[in-house]
């Protein structure tokens, strides 16, 4: 027999383009996909101009394609390598003749296994991604910020795994990120540099192998739906904007309440 089968719907809501980033460059780590995609096609339909930093050219590249060469210019850069020197916003800033104002840490990596499975080659690939290279872009990001006497803006993309227990690396990696976040906050308060965290739920993106075209149902969330990488984009364009500009070492879950297990 059969189950029944039952549709979810739900209408999303996007702001309309304006110019309440004009003027603003943002550089996002992870462009070239997924949520990263999502946020650059925000932040230029807000005015700013997109950098977009990621290893594999063919997926920036299209992207910068489809916002055009004016609105989103593409670096490949492996955020690994980032040492807490300023060298990769200088040679940026260098190539599209613009000062960086804003960075978004979106690139990750997400390993799956039973608890007893993980690797320490596993811990090292997420921890080097999600949590190193996040501190290490900040730790330059803050001194260009400092050398060019300039306000800037970071947001960083955790995830709401990393607000309840969790066992494997990515989970533990997000949970450090927003401990990082949080004690970079506090160190900037009085300061013209704002650092917040955005915590997604499970999203429609590569990371998770779910196409934005299939089916958002989830019976894991207790919303019973996916994301759209499209509202996770309104919430960071929010922290990037002045509407926001009360707001410093906030932790925003995006995922219906979903954290609140």
């Amino acid at each position: 027999m059969m189950s029944e089968q039952k549709s979810i719907y739900c209408r999303i809501h996007v702001t309309a383009p304006n110019e309440s980033l004009s003027g603003k460059t943002i550089l996002i780590t992870g462009g070239g996909s997924g949520i990263g995609r999502a946020i650059a096609k925000k932040v230029v339909e807000a005015g700013a101009v997109a950098v977009i930093l990621g290893r594999r050219e063919e997926r920036l590249k299209s992207v910068a394609d489809e916002l055009g060469e004016d609105n989103c210019r593409y670096y490949v850069y492996d955020v690994t390598q980032a040492d807490g020197t300023t060298q990769v916003y200088m040679q940026v800033e260098k190539r599209i003749n613009r000062k960086i104002t804003g960075l978004v840490h979106n690139a990750g990596i997400y390993i799956d296994k039973h608890p007893t499975d993980f690797l320490p080659e596993d811990y090292d690939s997420v921890m080097n991604v999600n949590l190193r290279a996040p501190m290490f872009m900040t730790i330059g990001f803050l001194k260009y910020c400092n050398m060019n006497q300039a306000a800037g803006n970071i947001v960083m993309i955790t995830s709401n795994r990393g607000l309840f227990g969790d066992y494997g690396p990515y989970g533990v990696s997000k949970r450090g990120l927003i401990h990082y976040m949080q004690g970079i906050a506090r160190e900037m308060i009085g300061t013209k540099i704002r650092v917040n965290a955005v915590a997604p739920g499970m999203t429609a993106s590569e990371i998770n192998g779910i196409d934005t075209s299939g089916d958002m149902y989830t019976s894991s969330a207790k919303g019973k739906r996916v994301l759209m990488p499209e509202e996770i984009a309104e919430t960071v364009w929010f922290l990037l904007s002045d509407y926001s500009k009360c707001i410093h070492g906030a932790i925003i879950p995006c995922d219906e309440g979903d954290y609140l297990r």
